[in-house]
């Protein structure tokens, strides 16, 4: 099962071979997806999650069908002179098409931009035994490439993640690149369709993971495109950076999340003291670049602080609250705002100072004064000033681009976080402080957001959401995605020597150590929580690994361009379901549904057949087939229960009974259920 997979049941006979083609011979039998004219097709088609640029090309074809045409052998032209025309240079909107304009190119780009959204042919693979308190978290870590895991997570939190934090690698002389997206292996005629020469694929090879900004950049992209998908509208993403890609990560999130929805660009005074033996300008700092998904995003105020608080110390005891004295003069000129005001207690004369004016005009000042919201000092004697009661200012901090090292912690602040969590040991290099993320989120997620972190390093992204959620009871949930990155026995002894005999794991990955920490760190959390009497947080993950398909759930021809042969083969190695098969099959029809992998899956019992049906929130998930009348019941006692069905997603290649997916599409209209509501899927 692949959530990409386009098969469908055909409503005509499969396809004859095309002349030149090799026949392939008929099976002695029809295959269970071969139908006679006259029988009737299921109204329903084998349906496939669209890619990214088909539904793209289906806009342009609605908004422009006169630029978009199809040519004879099924390719596709954009005319952008016929979008030009359409949009009418010389409107009164002023909409103009430019052919050329300042823009971020570099050798690669187009390949990059392709990479985003070509079919990844990976599947998630769940690993209870490697998961914490698996079936009530809502958290998730994964194990493997961060671009198969966008990919995949595309497909069921499209526009869900409230905020995106991530701390890519700085492509510098100590960066160890880890990351090998293949950029010229795939197909030689899509390098074709790009326009590659032959010597342009060859430096594109050459230069990907040397540490040259142009591979960086091919790098990055793809990774922000599909980041980009997944915020909500309202979204925001943080991206750590230093001086060394600094000024080519703004150039690109500029072309990826637009110019207008930048927010930021944070200083993080990393360090609070030089190296003495520096023989340039020691660099104290890093960057963390923010942007917007759109301009719904809100920023938060921070927490307000007691020292803030503290400032209100006057307490008139008249209901109004504590309050401080503060100017009642501005800047901003005004004649009307230019008189005096006198004192009722001395008769004494106040003019605003030069170049200022009242804050108000003299029929409210006057006002003021009569309700005693005007403050002449604790004698009476003094100049006027206003009450600033504390429950009518906004209640927090408004943050601002500098955090400093005494607030969100430095990099040996991180390290001793880090310690702290595995007993004095520090088996990864330049983790971030918590502080750091913990302020983020604090910034731009939610109370209930989920959070994304597709570079997890040591965890600390999830720690920090653990954390919060202890301090202000948030329901914040984690999403982090990290590569089974090698440790080099000599260059991380610590490190390597902490994963194969602490935790007594065959291989030293960077993975080990992310998941440890979030055991550790989660444990930590919750005893302390446990100690001052206040409520557990949800200190679990599931695990997923991305997996190739060993059992030959992926299908990469659609049915309807497949021949006998194809699907024969097809049926011979998928019709028989293998125990060990079934939770992958299940996991990623959570994906290809569209729910999440941290559903709950609860099996259903329905006539004889073990482990065929399986109910994921409104879903209907079925892996065989059954008994129809028993599916008629099922469905109105999960309608009587509360949880009713309100999908119904079928597994083609083990539910190949036509008899049966017939039935269920008569069974389903009879039971009020539309056609888009059962879903087949291979």
């Amino acid at each position: 099962m692949h959530p990409h997979l386009p098969l469908r049941i055909p409503r005509q006979p499969l396809r004859q071979r095309a002349a030149g083609e090799v026949a392939a011979p008929e099976p002695t039998k029809p295959t269970p997806y071969t139908r006679t004219m006259s029988e009737k097709p299921l109204s329903t088609p084998l349906l496939h999650t669209p890619s990214p640029a088909a539904h793209k090309l289906e806009l342009l074809r609605q908004l422009f069908p006169q630029a978009v045409q199809t040519d004879p052998d099924g390719s596709v032209r954009v005319d952008a002179a016929q979008i030009q025309r359409a949009l009418d240079p010389a409107n009164a909107q002023g909409i103009r098409v430019e052919e050329t304009g300042y823009e971020l190119r570099w050798v690669g780009k187009q390949e990059a931009y392709h990479t985003a959204f070509a079919r990844t042919d990976k599947i998630v693979a769940p690993v209870p035994a490697d998961s914490k308190a698996w079936d009530s978290t809502g958290n998730l870590l994964i194990k493997g490439d961060n671009l198969d895991a966008l990919k995949l997570l595309r497909q069921s939190y499209f526009g869900q993640v409230k905020l995106i934090y991530i701390d890519p690698p700085y492509n510098t002389k100590s960066d160890e690149f880890i990351y090998r997206d293949d950029f010229t292996a795939r197909q030689t005629d899509i390098l074709a369709q790009l326009g590659y020469s032959a010597d342009n694929v060859e430096y594109i090879q050459n230069i990907y993971g040397a540490r040259t900004h142009s591979g960086w950049l091919s790098f990055m992209y793809p990774r922000l495109l599909l980041a980009k998908d997944l915020l909500r509208d309202d979204g925001v993403i943080f991206i750590s950076i230093d001086d060394n890609e600094q000024a080519q990560l703004k150039l690109l999130c500029d072309e990826v999340f637009g110019q207008d929805n930048f927010v930021a660009n944070v200083i993080w005074h990393k360090r609070y003291a030089a190296s003495n033996d520096s023989k340039d300008i020691p660099s104290m700092h890093d960057y963390v670049l923010v942007y917007q998904k759109s301009e719904t995003f809100l920023r938060n105020l921070l927490p307000g602080t007691e020292k803030q608080d503290a400032l209100y110390r006057y307490d008139d005891n008249d209901g109004k609250g504590k309050w401080r004295p503060d100017n009642l003069s501005v800047k901003t000129v005004s004649s009307a705002y230019l008189y005096p005001v006198i004192n009722p207690n001395t008769g004494e004369t106040y003019s605003p100072p030069k170049g200022r004016c009242w804050l108000t005009s003299s029929a409210k000042m006057q006002e003021w004064i009569t309700e005693g919201r005007v403050y002449f000092g604790q004698d009476g004697q003094g100049a006027p000033q206003l009450k600033r009661y504390l429950n009518e200012v906004q209640q927090g901090i408004v943050p601002t681009t500098y955090w400093g090292y005494d607030e969100v912690g430095h990099t040996d602040s991180a390290r001793k976080d880090l310690k702290s969590v595995f007993d004095g040991v520090a088996p990864f290099d330049n983790p971030k402080p918590v502080g750091v993320i913990q302020k983020s989120l604090l910034v731009g997620a939610t109370k209930d957001a989920i959070v994304l972190d597709f570079f997890a390093g040591s965890g600390t992204t999830g720690e920090a959401v653990m954390r919060l959620n202890a301090e202000d009871g948030g329901q914040r949930q984690f999403i982090l995605v990290q590569i089974p990155q090698p440790i080099d026995p000599k260059k991380q002894k610590e490190a390597h020597s902490f994963v194969t005999q602490t935790l007594g794991k065959p291989e030293a990955t960077i993975f080990e150590i992310t998941a440890e920490r979030l055991r550790r760190a989660g444990d930590k959390i919750n005893a302390a929580q446990r100690s001052q009497g206040k409520p557990e947080v949800d200190a679990g993950f599931r695990v997923y690994t991305l997996a190739d398909d060993p059992h030959a759930l992926v299908h990469r021809t659609p049915l309807d361009q497949a021949t006998q042969a194809d699907v024969a083969a097809l049926q011979t190695a998928i019709a028989t379901p293998q125990p060990e098969q079934r939770p992958v099959v299940l996991a990623n029809l959570l994906l290809t549904e569209g729910l999440p992998l941290s559903a709950t899956l609860t099996p259903l019992a329905a006539g004889s057949v073990a482990d065929a049906l399986w109910q994921a929130q409104d879903t209907l998930l079925v892996l065989d087939a059954v008994p129809l009348d028993a599916l008629v019941d099922l469905l109105r006692q999960r309608k009587a229960a509360g949880t009713p069905v309100h999908h119904v997603s079928v597994y083609a290649p083990w539910v190949h009974d036509d008899n049966f997916l017939q039935g269920v599409q008569t069974l389903l209209e009879a039971e009020g259920f539309s056609a888009d509501r059962l879903r087949l899927r291979g």
